[in-house]
């Protein structure tokens, strides 16, 4: 269209044709952008898709399933054969073989003592001495009694035997009983005169002092609990681990069971025993059994009323079949539990019987050879009779089974 005023040759100047070309043309880009960006998407799509379906060389290969398209991608593992152990870990407390708390048997203001806290003491050592003058003087005059009755009773026993007729054998017969009776009180009184001397019962290690020389010392031939006891004596040469079994265990806890023993304190060792012996009856307060574990402990690593851990193997299978937990579809209501099995390039679905469940693989006791090829990955929405392509799970580089699942 030319203007008006204009020659044909105002119409062809340069200032017009620069007026042409600025002229915005948003018509002709709209087809070149929505081109472009969907070249973009569905290379983007084709690379995603690539990437979570892996090489197309290699899955299914050696499972008898060839890749097929759309097919539902999965990843396989065989059963393995295994030892496999049913384990209870559960608190402990340990205690000493020995424990008991030394009292006097009698009354009277304490002489000596010889050892306190932390002291190892040998079976029969001479602990402590109560001072009891009475009781020395009861001794003392029970011996000169005794020593009257018996000569009395010799006299007159040498007489009758020289000249019966003179005595009669009645009277010898009563100095030989007074006399009996004397040594028996002597007897006696050198027993309560060794009590002033505390000895210990048997071996151990003394945790525990609560008298010093001069105290006062009440008889513990009542109630212990008005006495002042004088030490605590523990044998740690052997300790006892006591654990509660819960009702659900009890009656897998038998003797003889073989247990791990582990202490927080005490990182990287383990102690193994065995369970020595059982209440064999539930405590009704808290439906548990109490089982105890020997071990001996010479040096004292273990020391009595700290916790410990306590693994016991209630249940052990050899050369087991086993399957990891995730391969495993627990079974509903009254159903048994199911795995998939992959097969000519389809999952079935095939019930199992389990048996221990050591939290890192379950044995599976019917239901499977051991040559299956069993879905682990992958198995959430998959239908019984759906094609799939399979892989094999590998487990990672350095890890073994119980560290992969």
């Amino acid at each position: 269209m030319r203007r008006p005023g204009l020659t044909e040759q105002d119409h062809n100047s340069p200032d017009d044709e620069l007026d042409v070309i600025q002229e915005p043309q948003p018509n002709r880009l709209k087809p070149v952008l929505i081109a472009v960006a969907g070249a973009a998407l569905l290379v983007a799509a084709l690379v995603f898709f690539q990437a979570r379906r892996g090489p197309s060389s290699t899955p299914g290969a050696g499972l008898g399933a060839p890749a097929s398209t759309g097919a539902h991608l999965v990843q396989v593992i065989k059963p393995q054969r295994r030892d496999i152990a049913r384990t209870l870990t559960l608190p402990a407390n340990i205690s000493p073989w020995y424990q008991t708390t030394l009292y006097a048997k009698v009354s009277g203001y304490l002489k000596w003592i010889g050892f306190d806290k932390g002291d190892v003491v040998k079976k029969g050592q001479l602990l402590a001495v109560i001072d009891a003058p009475e009781i020395q003087d009861q001794y003392e005059q029970a011996q000169s009694d005794y020593a009257i009755k018996k000569l009395t009773y010799e006299r007159l026993s040498s007489v009758w035997k020289e000249n019966p007729d003179v005595i009669a054998k009645q009277d010898v017969d009563v100095a030989e009983a007074a006399a009996e009776g004397a040594k028996q009180l002597t007897e006696r009184r050198k027993t309560f005169l060794g009590y002033t001397k505390v000895a210990a019962p048997f071996a151990g290690v003394i945790t525990a002092r609560f008298a010093d020389p001069g105290a006062l010392i009440q008889a513990a031939t009542g109630s212990v609990t008005q006495a002042t006891p004088l030490f605590t004596l523990m044998d740690m040469d052997q300790v006892r681990i006591y654990v509660s079994i819960p009702q659900e265990s009890a009656t897998l806890a038998k003797p003889g069971i073989q247990t791990t023993l582990t202490v927080k304190e005490l990182p990287g060792q383990e102690f193994k025993g065995t369970v020595t012996r059982t209440t064999e009856a539930l405590d009704p307060a808290t439906r548990t059994l109490l089982v105890e574990i020997d071990l001996p402990n010479k040096d004292h690593r273990l020391q009595p009323g700290i916790f410990i851990n306590a693994t016991l193997y209630l249940e052990r299978h050899q050369n087991a079949l086993t399957l990891p937990p995730a391969a495993i579809e627990p079974g509903k209501n009254s159903t048994p539990k199911t795995v998939f099995v992959v097969a000519q390039g389809k999952a079935r679905r095939v019930p199992i019987k389990t048996g221990i469940d050591d939290g890192v693989l379950v044995e599976v006791v019917e239901g499977l050879t051991g040559n299956e090829d069993v879905v682990v990955v992958g198995k959430s929405h998959l239908q019984d009779g759906q094609a799939v392509t399979a892989s094999a799970y590998d487990l990672p580089a350095g890890k073994s089974a119980s560290q992969k699942y």
